[in-house]
């Protein structure tokens, strides 16, 4: 059997404070997808408890292994709950949840965490196991926010269902456009393709510059090409673009606000404090208000198109 024809996986990790959100998203996604999910959790042995090294007895390694192997029962049970006929693996490791997961991604299509969903820059720190595993991870990864309010301080949630993709004029957004066409397209719902714009500088010194709306115009052509390729591949998606001139993090945070999926791209800097200091995908993972998809550029199964027999109209 090919690669191509193995059955997909979508895994998601779980901990005792974020599983039931991330559980839930992972096994409908998975469902629609027609994919396997695989349940994973990591767990950290006891630290040694005496001032001279010794490894922690095994009495008191065995209820920290329980207590994981029920975590991960409840999450398959939850699981189950939410799409019956889904095929579910699990897995548990011991040591770091991020190379834990990290690890898991290799041959998934797509990785599921959830979020703590704290403010700022404490909390994009102590929240390291999601930021870190979207920025090195081989496949896409969903962050699912909190659903209890803590991430909604704006106003009123747009009413309408839909996917929203950040487009941008580098090539890292090009696999994170495919994925969003997809995910609209599995959820028979529309599209719509963001990009903030600035007017363009003075070109010289006495201060004289292009009219902003030479710069929206230019913004506009280099979104419609940016789409293109994938309105051809997928005629079913209603698309909407939408150009705004401002800031690319707030324009997106905004855009968030009552979407099913939000998706950006992602160039996949390596340190995570100059991840969360300096990259868009990053400051919005942190503050979106509903999930997010973060696609780097090394995704190449994301860049390429799917066929039309499979994602055009009547499918």
């Amino acid at each position: 059997m090919s690669r191509r024809d193995e059955q997909e996986v979508v895994v998601v990790g779980v901990d005792d404070s974020t599983a039931g959100d991330a559980v839930d998203w992972a096994a409908a996604e998975a469902a629609t997808r027609g994919a396997q999910l695989r349940i994973v959790h990591a767990f950290r042995p006891p630290l040694p408890a005496d001032p001279y090294g010794f490894v922690a007895q095994v009495d008191d390694f065995l209820p920290v292994r329980a207590a994981s192997e029920l975590l991960v029962r409840d999450a398959v049970a939850r699981a189950r709950s939410v799409a019956s006929d889904i095929a579910v693996s699990t897995r548990l490791t011991r040591g770091s949840p991020v190379r834990g997961l990290l690890g898991e991604a290799q041959g998934a299509r797509l990785l599921v965490v959830g979020s703590h969903g704290r403010s700022g820059l404490r909390g994009l720190l102590a929240g390291s196991v999601s930021v870190h595993v979207a920025t090195h991870a081989a496949c896409p990864v969903v962050v699912i926010r909190p659903t209890d309010g803590t991430c909604d301080t704006g106003s009123a949630p747009r009413s309408v269902a839909r996917v929203v993709v950040g487009v941008d004029r580098t090539p890292s957004c090009v696999p994170a456009i495919g994925f969003a066409f997809r995910a609209a397209w599995q959820r028979g719902i529309p599209l719509v393709a963001v990009h903030a714009w600035t007017p363009d500088p003075p070109a010289d010194f006495e201060g004289v510059s292009a009219r902003p709306s030479v710069a929206e115009n230019s913004a506009r052509r280099a979104v419609e090409k940016a789409l293109a390729r994938w309105r051809e591949e997928y005629p079913a998606v209603p698309v909407a673009t939408r150009l705004v001139c401002g800031d690319p993090i707030q324009t997106l945070i905004g855009e968030s606000r009552g979407a099913a999926l939000l998706v950006v791209g992602s160039r996949g800097r390596g340190h995570i404090l100059g991840t969360v200091l300096r990259s868009v995908s990053q400051t919005v993972l942190n503050h979106a208000r509903c999930p997010i998809a973060v696609v780097h550029h090394g995704c190449a199964a994301e860049a390429q198109p799917p066929t039309k027999a499979h994602h055009g109209i009547g499918s």
